[in-house]
């Protein structure tokens, strides 16, 4: 180990040492001083006796190692979710491999750098094509010609599909009831024998069917989950490491190190088609250079001072695709086409940092700069070719949930919401941060050790190089309605940020030295993200949309006419230029996410050289930043689901918003209204190596809430309180197991002590493993319809009172009782919360096996083989269960079963020289 380290030690080893626990005799100190002995004797140092001989008498000691990982399907286990559909096959073809060389830097007859100039270089490699599967729902046969006859619902019922030709008022309707099959608003009549005459068809739609493939599989139940697709994911990457490290004498050093990466990720295609809507191919780049020097005046003071750029360049498409295809969403069937089928981005961080350290009686003070400027350049276009959204509203009984199906409304070219992007100018977006902080670790008597320290951090708000930035003023007075809420451009809209974060700790030692006790608090704020997107330039890049005037009664375009031109050229900068669109809203407080974290941690020391640590943590955050699923400042109050049918005219539903001449705003993921807290406890137990043995296991139990998370979105925007309830992705129990073994044969060793050839056969080995386990996360439950106007996004579904939700045998046959509940009735909420608090989905389990095998080649140089297994076991960890819920009257057959499983042993070999 210390040999792959050479340099970055060395050019470490006159630094002050950290404080060691108070009482302790500091075991880093004792290994530096042996550490300066030995490579004094080397020549390493300034005051080495090799240091008088002549240079040339010194050659080169450079040290270092080759490997390659390799893996091949051969060796492995067929994944279960791929023999499960009946195939007997799955590609995996890896081979990561690359060499690193260490040592002083020499030129012959010209640059000796044993005198104290080091180096060390390392280059990597990965070229991997591995299957990935997924299984979906697609049209049948039948129902890609229009044929619905054997189209069912959820519950195995004929679904009906209405004509939207034949729509029209009902002069029985009573206003004063709700709508019901008993007492409709509109009238509409069911095609005849479920089937849509092929003169109906749009010819778009049709043309585009031929990209559409045809179901495969029959997982079920009925007919869903009938398509399953396993293609190639392809990555290639390979980069640089190098570092440089020059000592000047006894008191300073300078280092640099050079980084440099390149890479292909090939997405696995969905369809062999251009329709394909799986994710891009990307095309990136990273470099990166730093540069440090480290001066100590005396032994009590260190000044490090450094400074970095680092940029990675982004270029994501499909090779030879002459025009993408236009996106294409139905509630019931996978889509077609793919968001940002063209992109490119860049980021770049420049950065200059100085740290102090001061030791001075029990005092050690550490002063800390730093100032790092951000720049990420986008040009990201979503839908250039236009996005089109269907829903079963239009094929339908107007008012009347499980009735009409998206994609017939799709086969008449009837979509209900349409959108295109249409980006001129790729955006430049810029940022400084600057962080100076303070602290004082202070020993306050023998075993009491006291930390205070305080960080000032300032960030300058997101601004766009040539300006091209603009968001919703809800101040300003849009022409349109003469209401609050125009659009702005500008050069920024938030105010530079000003926030101290102090933190403190104490370590305690009583008695023996052998417990210590640690308590920490600290307070820390986030900055607005700076993601890699085009958010918030509406006005200079346009987004025309085109909305349903009422989604049950009228298309928003028709397919086969085409999307209607930008009305009004860019840049459009009027105060009314994105009404009637999701408009781009910057949060203008600049308000920022606050964190605290608490923690008391016991750590004692056992015999046998083994460790426990018992931890308690308390973590929270307030106005944490959150995207469009969680935040929408344009939500209709629920407070209008009164008004029931009313809701689905669009007309009439805009002017329940607060901003009405908006459909909703877009926050671009930073909108400071999220809350979480956090609590846990944990126990780790560690027995460092003896007689080469090795082992940490540890077990954390906690418990999170948050008003935020799951995979639907709130229901509630205005009342947070509402949402409150168990995080979606945290899992209550974690164990985590740790091990390595050098097995006890071979030379010195208890068994086998052979010194003939047997020794080259049974020396070396070792094994080495980690298993994990996770619980399982709350389960999210919705219900089949969202009969709501368009008022809730993610509706809950209701819980029925008396009905235990477990089940009494557990199993993928039945994961919980679908029974304990319901879905809510039109024009309300559901009750249960966004998570349950007592189901979570299956467990999570891992265990990976490595078994080594080293051979000593001489004094130094070594080959390793290795063999290792991951998910050694061949374990199937079970997928999710259906969480829909539908109505009594159509249930959803398949909620609480889970269908299928997934992982699969996969064996990698191994080979490295070290010399």
């Amino acid at each position: 180990g210390m040999v792959l380290i050479l340099g970055t030690a060395f050019a470490s080893a006159d630094a002050p040492l950290p404080t060691p626990i108070p009482g302790q005799v500091s075991e880093l100190a004792k290994a530096a001083d042996e550490f300066k002995s030995q490579t004094r004797a080397m020549g390493l140092r300034a005051d080495s006796p090799v240091r008088a001989k002549s240079a040339s008498a010194v050659g080169p000691k450079w040290h270092g190692r080759v490997f390659n990982n390799w893996r091949n399907d051969i060796l492995d286990a067929v994944p279960h979710e791929i023999r499960q559909r009946g195939e007997n096959a799955s590609l995996l073809r890896r081979n990561q491999f690359g060499f690193n060389i260490a040592g002083p830097v020499v030129i012959p007859k010209l640059f000796n750098g044993r005198r104290g100039t080091f180096f060390s270089f390392s280059w990597e490699a990965v070229r991997e094509r591995i299957s990935r599967s997924s299984l979906r729902t697609i049209p049948i046969a039948l129902e890609r010609t229009g044929d619905f006859s054997q189209t069912v619902d959820a519950s195995g019922k004929q679904l009906a599909i209405y004509d939207p030709a034949t729509t029209r008022p009902n002069p029985d309707f009573d206003p004063g009831q709700p709508v019901s099959p008993a007492n409709l608003q509109y009238l509409r009549d069911p095609f005849s024998g479920n089937r849509i005459p092929v003169s109906r068809l749009d010819p778009v739609a049709r043309q585009l069917l031929t990209m559409y493939p045809a179901a495969n599989a029959n997982a079920g139940p009925y007919f869903q989950n009938n398509f399953f697709a396993v293609s190639p994911e392809t990555n290639r990457a390979s980069g640089i490491i190098a570092k440089v490290d020059h000592t000047i004498g006894d008191r300073q050093r300078v280092s640099a190190n050079l980084s440099y990466s390149t890479g292909f990720a090939g997405a696995p295609r969905i369809f062999v088609t251009a329709a394909d809507p799986g994710g891009n191919d990307r095309d990136f780049r990273a470099r990166g250079i730093s540069v440090t020097y480290t001066a100590s005046p005396s032994p009590h003071l260190t000044n490090v001072f450094t400074t970095d750029l680092f940029s990675d360049n982004d270029s994501s498409g499909r090779a030879g695709e002459a025009q993408p295809v236009p996106v294409f969403r139905f509630n019931e069937y996978v889509g077609m086409g793919r968001s940002h089928p063209t992109a490119r981005s860049s980021r770049t961080n420049f950065s200059v940092r100085n740290t102090a350290s001061l030791r001075s009686g029990k005092h050690t003070v550490r002063w800390d700069a730093r100032l790092t400027k951000f720049r990420v350049d986008a040009f990201l276009p979503a839908y250039p070719e236009g996005n089109f959204h269907f829903s079963q509203g239009l094929t339908s009984l107007p008012g009347i949930d499980n009735t009409g199906n998206s994609f017939a409304s799709y086969l008449l070219g009837l979509s209900d919401y349409a959108q295109q992007d249409v980006v001129q100018s790729p955006s430049y977006w810029r940022r400084s941060i600057a962080n100076v902080s303070l602290s004082d670790q202070y020993e306050a008597t023998d075993g009491l050790s006291l930390n205070f320290g305080c960080n000032l951090a300032v960030t300058t708000p997101r601004t766009e190089k040539y300006d091209r930035y603009s968001t919703i003023d809800l101040t300003a007075i849009n022409p349109a309605n003469g209401a609050p809420g125009a659009l702005v451009p500008g050069h920024a809209f938030q105010p530079v940020a000003v926030r101290p974060e102090p933190n403190v700790s104490v370590a305690y030692s009583p008695g023996d030295r052998k417990t210590v006790m640690r308590l920490g608090y600290r307070l820390s704020s986030q900055p607005s993200p700076m993601y890699t997107t085009q958010w918030a330039t509406q006005g200079f890049n346009g987004t025309p949309t085109h909305v349903s005037p009422n989604p049950q009664l009228a298309p928003a375009m028709v397919l086969e006419q085409g999307l209607p031109p930008i009305e009004h050229p860019l840049p459009d900068l009027r105060p009314d230029a994105v009404n009637g669109t999701v408009a781009d809203l910057v949060e203008p407080s600049g308000r920022q996410p606050i964190y605290q974290n608490a923690s008391l941690t016991v750590e004692r020391e056992l015999p046998a050289q083994t460790h426990v640590w018992i931890s308690l943590g308390h973590a929270e955050g307030e106005n944490l930043y959150v995207g469009n699923s969680a935040a929408n400042p344009n939500a209709v109050p629920l407070s209008a689901l009164a008004f029931r049918d009313q809701l689905n005219d669009d007309a009439f539903n805009s002017t329940l918003r607060p901003y009405p001449q908006f459909r909703r705003f877009d926050v671009g993921g930073s909108w400071p209204i999220g809350n979480y807290k956090r609590n846990s406890a944990s126990i780790r137990l560690e027995k460092r190596t003896t007689e080469g043995l090795f082992v940490s296991a540890s077990y954390e139990y906690s418990k999170q809430l948050d008003d935020y998370s799951g995979p639907y979105g709130v229901q509630d925007y205005f009342n947070r309180s509402n949402e409150w309830a168990l995080t979606a992705y945290n899992d209550p129990h974690r164990v985590s197991i740790n091990y390595a073994y050098d097995l006890p044969f071979g030379a010195n060793k208890p068994f086998l002590n052979y010194s003939d050839w047997r020794k080259a056969i049974v020396d070396g080995w070792s094994v080495s493993g980690m298993t994990s386990i996770l619980s399982g996360e709350p389960l999210a439950l919705r219900p089949m319809f969202n009969n709501t106007g368009n008022v809730v996004d993610a509706l809950n579904v209701n819980v029925v009172p008396g009905v235990d939700p477990h089940v009494a045998d557990q199993g993928p046959a039945l994961w919980f009782n679908p029974a304990a509940f319901e879905q809510p009735a039109p024009f309300t909420t559901g009750n249960a919360s966004r998570t349950n608090p007592g189901l979570r989905t299956p467990g999570n389990q891992n265990h990976d096996l490595a078994v080594t095998k080293r051979i000593a080649v001489d004094t130094g140089r070594t080959v390793e083989l290795s063999a290792t297994g991951f998910n050694f076991t061949n374990h199937a960890n079970w997928n999710d269960p259906d969480t829909t819920i539908g109505p009594a009257s159509s249930p959803n057959l398949n909620a609480g079963h889970i269908i299928g499983s997934r992982g699969g042993r996969v064996i990698q070999l191994g080979l490295k020289f070290s010399f």
